[in-house]
């Protein structure tokens, strides 16, 4: 006999357990492979993005500590056009991969918005250029252009999320929903860290304790970001193995 006093069994324990409701469809399975192709890509991007950091880095430096070899300049300039040609290129097939995601995961359409908004945000700058609006029309649209990208990560993350539900991975889950906490995060921090150093009095050269307050908010928002970047390349790998396991179980 049941207790009616007990609570319910949360999210990780019902995801730890494992669930023989769900049954696949053969489409779902190859559709899910696909999606499994697309974190391949997605990583790849991630990868390439991190490559294309750090070498600008070490671009920005050799830049600033010698300017007179012009040829390795060229060569490093080079490296990083190619890095951002590859993560660009992976990132946009990925994306158009998981556009192709189970109906019943709840991610498609979430995939789907995500992209269209995205391309609207990059293509619209250029239209908006060419268009002869008043001053403060162009301001305010130009503000929501920046904020869209931002909240098309978000919708992605939450995609993700909803995969690992349905294929019954709370790893792939806990992932996804740290690396979209840490994003936002990463976007919260560096706005707060904006608005002290504007209050009168706070930052100052003889304000010590308002330099490190607001400099402990910056650091904050770069241990974010870093957070963000792990969760996101592990939640990747933990998809593609869970789907890889259950495609050998089916």
């Amino acid at each position: 006999m049941s207790n009616p006093y007990q609570a319910p069994l949360d999210v990780e324990q019902t995801l730890n357990q494992s669930d023989t409701s769900i049954n696949y469809s053969t489409i779902e399975i190859d559709e899910l492979y696909r999606c499994r192709q697309a974190s391949t890509f997605l990583l790849i991007a991630l990868y390439t993005s991190l490559g294309l950091f750090i070498a600008g880095i070490y671009t920005g430096i050799f830049t600033a500590s010698s300017v007179s070899n012009i040829r390795e300049l060229g060569v490093f300039l080079f490296i990083l056009i190619g890095l951002g040609a590859v993560g660009g290129i992976s990132s946009f097939i990925g994306n158009v991969m998981l556009m192709k995601s189970p109906q019943r995961s709840g991610a498609k359409e979430l995939f789907m918005f995500s992209f269209f908004l995205g391309i609207i945000a990059g293509v619209a700058p250029s239209i908006l250029s060419f268009m002869d609006v008043p001053i403060a029309t162009s301001l305010i649209a130009t503000l929501i252009l920046a904020i869209v990208p931002l909240f098309c990560l978000i919708l992605f993350l939450t995609a993700w999320c909803n995969l690992g539900l349905f294929i019954n991975s709370y790893d792939v889950y806990r992932k996804m929903k740290r690396a979209r906490t840490a994003f936002c995060c990463t976007l919260l921090l560096p706005l707060l860290g904006f608005i002290l150093s504007k209050i009168p009095g706070l930052v100052g050269s003889n304000n010590i304790l308002g330099i490190i307050l607001v400099g402990s908010v910056l650091l904050g928002a770069v241990i974010s970001l870093i957070v963000f970047v792990i969760n996101y390349g592990n939640g990747l790998t933990s998809f593609r193995k869970a789907v890889y396991e259950m495609m050998l179980k089916n």
